[in-house]
């Protein structure tokens, strides 16, 4: 008879087949030892490309035990809240589809769980460049976050869900318990199919600080994340800025009725970054980057609280999930 694994590990993945199959790669080359049972779920969230073959094709070698879900909703949230409620294990460890994880990564998981006493866990996150990248990229330390790069070595607690280091979607776990007392992740932040919305794991891991749960920051936790060269280039850094703010502004729920001062102060706030982005690009100042990745998120700050005018609330953002 199967015993119920220990931990249950989640991969979201949207139109990645390829990519997919490295990751599940890396999960079959885990070492563990015996006493410790894992499951992996990867949860398609309305792919359309090649991923449901090249899973199943994957499960016919693998030594590892692994499920396959289909979810149609987008939304990594979506696909991540589907994970939790089909899995087994006490401990709930996430990655992406574009990530692999260090030999260790599950066994560490369940070492930094019992070692810490935490119920949240988040680690490193290392870049993969798929190419050299370009000079400027490397000189623009304020773009790491865009490619969620997080390399500090040194644990910590985390009592803060903003403050750096924290916890992402490419390295993190939680206990269950935690989901079952806060709820899931919220299901209007996240990426939702080629819009780049974020903020669902700090989101989670603020909610769980504010019920009292034990939140760090461990290095041990090692996965690298492949960045190819579709993400070394500044349009890809200006949709990431437009898409985020967009994302914040429609979570917010400006209402149309009356609810002026935020939109005014919103596009106050985006005329004055277009004229400093405008000013620096003029006078050719180092920082003319930094401005025109400032201007794009104002940009779509207000773009979202516009969307935002014509879009119904939303209700269940965050359902519980019944205890195990």
């Amino acid at each position: 008879m199967r015993s119920r694994p220990d931990v249950s590990i989640v991969v979201p993945t949207f139109n990645r087949a390829s990519s997919l199959r490295l990751t599940l790669d890396a999960l079959d080359g885990q070492v563990a030892s015996d006493s410790l049972a894992w499951e992996v779920l990867v949860v398609d969230n309305n792919s359309d490309d090649r991923t449901r073959w090249e899973v199943q094709d994957f499960i016919k070698t693998a030594r590892i035990r692994v499920r396959y879900l289909f979810v149609e909703q987008q939304g990594v949230s979506h696909a991540r809240n589907a994970g939790v409620a089909n899995s087994e294990g006490d401990i709930l460890g996430f990655t992406d589809d574009d990530v692999d994880p260090a030999r260790d990564w599950v066994s560490a998981i369940a070492t930094v769980m019992a070692d810490t006493c935490a119920d949240v866990v988040g680690g490193q996150i290392r870049p993969a460049w798929q190419r050299s990248p370009p000079p400027w990229l490397e000189r623009a330390t304020f773009l790491r976050g865009f490619l969620a790069i997080m390399d500090d070595v040194m644990p910590m607690a985390i009592v803060d869900a903003a403050a750096m280091p924290t916890v992402w979607g490419a390295n993190m776990a939680f206990r269950r318990k935690v989901f079952d007392r806060v709820g899931a992740f919220d299901t209007q932040r996240g990426v939702m199919g080629y819009k780049l919305y974020r903020g669902e794991e700090s989101d989670l891991v603020r909610r769980a600080l504010d019920a009292g749960f034990r939140a760090v920051y461990d290095p041990r936790l090692l996965v690298s994340h492949r960045i190819g060269a579709d993400r070394m280039r500044v349009a890809y850094f200006a949709r990431c800025a437009f898409d985020r703010s967009e994302g914040e502004a429609l979570t917010e729920r400006v209402r149309r009725s009356g609810e002026l001062r935020g939109p005014v102060r919103a596009h106050a706030r985006m005329a004055r970054y277009v004229a400093r982005w405008g000013v620096a690009a003029l006078r050719r100042r180092p920082e003319t980057l930094e401005r025109w990745v400032q201007c794009c998120a104002a940009l779509g700050y207000v773009y979202g609280i516009w969307k935002g005018y014509f879009r119904r609330p939303h209700r269940n953002r965050f359902p519980s999930f019944p205890s195990t």
